[in-house]
């Protein structure tokens, strides 16, 4: 017997949902550049990988997870391309090299304010200069998972970059709804 899930869509608030079918959308569609943002955090990044991967069947997903704090991500990002030939990259950890940039600038971490806004972080100068080579040599649809610290720091010191072709997308429920998945099809395997 085969049973119904739609009703789970239902537990995304209407924005959420929609956002998220959105960012399906225009990752299904796009052919060419596009920076795309989504507000996550890392606890829930590989649930909202996993749900994108899923849900775009037809698109090769690639994954990067940045594991420690980088000055570039051009080069990286170039060689990864030509070997994998994605569709769409999926950015993770970006924020280390963030971290690392206030405690050497500031000695400190200030996630909800920024000291000095006269500086610019190396990776963000590194994107914001490299973005016509992205953009030539890397036709792809890039995703940015990333906490609003980071998503700030964007607006603020790479604004060049941030208003490139990108959109930002709050998903904050998306969670909920994939742990309601979970729940309703591990039991289906229990029944």
């Amino acid at each position: 017997m085969m049973k119904n899930y739609s009703h789970l869509d239902e537990d995304l608030l209407p924005d959420e949902k929609e956002e998220y079918q959105d960012l399906i959308s225009h990752l299904t569609r796009n052919r060419k550049f596009g920076l795309y943002f989504v507000q996550s955090t890392p606890l829930d990044d590989e649930k909202i990988i996993t749900k994108i991967i899923y849900d775009l069947p037809n698109k090769k997903v690639g994954v990067l997870r940045l594991i420690e704090p980088i000055d570039t991500l051009y080069e990286r990002v170039l060689e990864l391309y030509n070997n994998q030939q994605f569709d769409v990259l999926l950015i993770t950890g970006l924020e280390h090299s963030l971290y690392q940039y206030e405690q050497e600038n500031f000695g400190q971490i200030t996630e909800d304010k920024f000291s000095n806004l006269t500086k610019v972080p190396h990776i963000l100068n590194h994107l914001n200069q490299k973005r016509e080579l992205f953009r030539d040599n890397i036709p792809i649809s890039f995703v940015f998972l990333a906490r609003p610290f980071l998503i700030s720091y964007f607006i603020y010191r790479a604004p060049d970059f941030w208003d490139w072709r990108s959109a930002l997308l709050e998903i904050g429920s998306i969670n909920k709804f994939i742990s309601m998945r979970k729940n309703v099809f591990s039991s289906d395997c229990q029944s």
